[in-house]
């Protein structure tokens, strides 16, 4: 099977992490683009808000008047579906690698050196018999891309299109999908033009662009192209220096500049995927 390129909508940290276990097949290498704590801290922050106080029943309702004692009980709460050590989740995790890119210094030495011995440092899981053909795909993740760069000397179309073409490469060598996304803030709203079913019901390629360059008319609109992140400006070229007293963003670069979304319509298809606790 042809490996596959995907750009996803951007998602919460344990939306990407529930997805890839009910999407991802062996091997599954995930490339967090930020420091291992700060993960973790937005991870910790996702999944505690994510719980929510379970209804009390008729039968907590003391029939006699309460005993101060007893009735300071605290309400019980419903955990996030990833606190639960279910036998699936276990099962699957441990065949899962999972590697901390806080740098583009870091990702591009990763990318340099991967190889598809890699993934066999990580035993591969018991025959899963029950699962579907075609259901599940060895994936390469990576999340957090753009903004890996962004703020940096390679926020530009040449160090973007570095990173992209690096990541294509290895897909291709290592016949996996390769899907990029980025984190999502809690306070977004979520997207309202989604294809895959929550459940994992359909393959995960789902695309809605064919790459053949940069026609942004054509290949940028609706669905996950809808992302405001699609069309930030940037320049072509490293080093680019920004031209003061311009209230605009886009227009303050010096040179031309281009959409983010144009440089990634040349190497990845836009997918789509409805977020949830249970996608």
């Amino acid at each position: 099977m042809s490996p596959s390129y995907i750009t996803l909508p951007p998602a919460l940290p344990s939306e990407l992490l529930t997805w890839i276990l009910n999407h991802g097949a062996y091997p599954t290498t995930i490339l967090i683009c930020k420091p291992r704590a700060a993960f973790i801290s937005s991870l910790l922050a996702d999944v505690t808000s994510s719980t929510t106080p379970l209804p009390s029943s008729p039968t907590d309702i003391p029939s006699s008047p309460p005993n101060p004692v007893t009735s300071t009980a605290q309400p019980q709460t419903s955990s996030h579906p990833l606190l639960i050590k279910t036998l699936h989740q276990i099962s699957l995790s441990r065949h899962i690698s999972l590697i901390y890119i806080p740098t583009i210094s870091h990702l591009r030495a990763h990318l340099s050196v991967h190889s598809p011995e890699s993934a066999s440092k990580i035993g591969a899981p018991p025959d899963q018999k029950w699962d579907k053909v075609g259901r599940k795909r060895a994936m390469i993740v990576v999340y957090g891309l753009i903004d890996l760069h962004r703020d940096t000397s390679e926020w530009s179309a040449q160090g973007l299109n570095k990173s992209l073409a690096g990541l294509v490469e290895i897909g291709g060598r290592d016949k996996r999908v390769v899907v990029c996304l980025e984190e999502r803030e809690k306070k977004t709203e979520r997207s309202e033009l989604m294809e895959v079913d929550a459940d994992g019901n359909q393959d995960i390629t789902g695309q809605t662009n064919d790459r053949n360059g940069l026609k942004s008319e054509e290949n940028m609109g609706g669905d996950n192209r809808t992302w405001k992140g699609w069309d930030e400006h940037v320049p072509m070229l490293n080093g680019s220096v920004r031209r003061t007293g311009l209230e605009s963003e886009d227009s303050g670069w010096s040179g031309r500049t281009i959409e983010v979304g144009q440089i990634f319509a040349r190497w990845f298809d836009f997918g789509n995927v409805e977020w949830g606790h249970h996608a």
